[in-house]
């Protein structure tokens, strides 16, 4: 007989009343496809620059920071009703719409002839990823107990993680095999983004259908939408959560300003060596899955220490190790040569630290009943820091040089870790409640 007062486990995670591992494992393969897609298509429109429009290379770093720019003010204007949404009407509904968004964006994009048309398709792409990034920062902080939400994060970072390694590693090298059997350069470059289509919408079918139905907190007890609304900015008078709020401003802008800039840097650096963009970007996917294979074995292992740790030291972790990875990106050559991969690791690393530890601190202080309202104030400062670091990197990239974008993003988080450090002595908050049970029964003993 089992003890039906006990939560489910999936692992050594212990999930919250009423989620069922069923419910989990959809949202890891949503993570897997949806941060890949979210990031991927950063990184593979190099590709339809250079082959299918054939972009001036002066103008690459530009036009591609305003494809991001106004992809975030898209998000800049969603992410609060997606994230009011997602507490009124339930978690499954908004990203469930989100990946159908996103799929067809991917699916129109390979048939832009310039790049008039390529900001059009990912306008269309732009109205799912709101709802994508957001909801499933909600749902990996709804579906595990507080004890346990560092381990969570630290999986699910390891889905995303893999899932980026598959578009880049995998999807990303298909037009160089098309190549070898001279097929069409623009048909492998179709093939490409509509295999990344394909899977957005089939993850839209099994979130549709996989993800826990209603709310955390019950339909009967869903606050207003004008609560919801205030709550964003009430919020904020957390010191902690005004803390995650600077850090999403880099912590997402983090993922798209290495994969937009590190994408064009890798075919450009290629062309400097005589490769071709399909070779370059080839070659590129190896690094990155070196990078990405130091993430994997990192993710779980910092999600570990963030169940363990006051949540803020944790974040000053992160700050302390992206704000290093990012200003040493000064001292890159290229991204496609195997003795800067140091340089590069630390990098990833920094980038994944940031995403959990500002998410795990914002999970632990927002209140349940508005969860998905107060995250996405998080999303919308991720998207405002998108817009400075894509926006004015794009011009940096062009005009100073490719490693200006990350030196903008490693100044800012320099800054952040004094203030993070300041409010871990001022203001720390409470421990991890498993952390907490565990200090309480060593002074017991002694």
């Amino acid at each position: 007989m089992t003890d039906s007062t006990r939560p489910a486990r999936l692992g050594p995670i212990e999930l919250s009343p009423g989620i069922t591992r069923g419910n989990v494992l959809v949202k890891l393969w949503a993570s897997f496809v949806g941060i890949s897609a979210l990031s991927g298509i950063s990184i593979l429109q190099s590709y339809l620059l250079n082959v299918h429009m054939h972009v001036p290379r002066a103008a690459q770093g530009t036009i591609s920071g305003n494809l991001a720019f106004w992809t975030e003010v898209v998000g800049l204007l969603l992410f609060v009703p997606f994230g009011i949404a997602a507490d009124r009407f339930g978690r499954r509904a908004v990203v469930t719409f989100g990946f159908v968004m996103v799929g067809l964006g991917w699916a129109l994009y390979p048939f832009a002839d310039n790049p008039g048309e390529l900001l059009m398709f990912r306008m269309v792409y732009a109205l799912g990823a709101p709802a994508v990034a957001s909801t499933l920062a909600t749902l990996v902080n709804d579906y595990p107990l507080d004890s346990s939400r560092g381990k969570l994060i630290g999986i699910t970072s390891v889905c995303n993680t893999l899932g980026t390694m598959f578009i880049t590693g995998f999807v990303g090298r298909i037009p160089d095999h098309f190549q070898q059997y001279d097929i069409n350069p623009e048909t492998g470059g179709r093939v490409m983004f509509l295999l990344g289509a394909g899977l957005c919408l089939l993850t839209a079918v099994l979130t549709a259908r996989g993800l826990a139905p209603g709310l955390p907190v019950g339909r009967q007890r869903r606050p207003p939408v004008s609560q919801l609304l205030k709550s964003i900015f009430r919020a904020t008078r957390n010191p902690r959560i005004s803390l995650a709020y600077a850090g999403a401003l880099v912590a997402r802008s983090d993922v798209v300003v290495k994969g937009l800039f590190l994408g064009l840097w890798a075919v450009q650096a290629g062309r400097q060596e005589g490769l071709t963009p399909a070779r370059a970007m080839a070659q590129f996917g190896v690094m990155i899955l070196i990078m990405y294979t130091v993430s994997l074995v990192s993710a779980p292992i910092f999600g570990w220490i963030i169940d363990r740790v006051n949540r803020v030291t944790a974040l000053i972790i992160a700050l302390a190790t992206a704000s290093t990875g990012y200003l040493s990106m000064r001292f890159l050559t290229s991204p496609l040569h195997l003795e800067m991969a140091p340089l590069l690791i630390v990098l990833t690393m920094g980038t994944g630290f940031m995403v959990k530890a500002s998410l795990s601190l914002l999970g632990q202080e927002a209140p349940v009943a508005e969860r998905g309202s107060v995250i996405a104030g998080s999303s919308f400062c991720g998207a405002l820091g998108i817009l400075i670091f894509t926006g004015v990197g794009g011009r940096l990239f062009d005009s100073w040089g490719p490693w200006a974008p990350f030196v903008l993003a490693g100044g800012y988080q320099a800054v952040l870790l004094v203030v993070a450090i300041t409010i871990r002595i001022v203001a720390p908050g409470r421990m991890p409640e498993r952390a907490r049970l565990r200090g309480t029964d060593q002074q017991a003993r002694a």
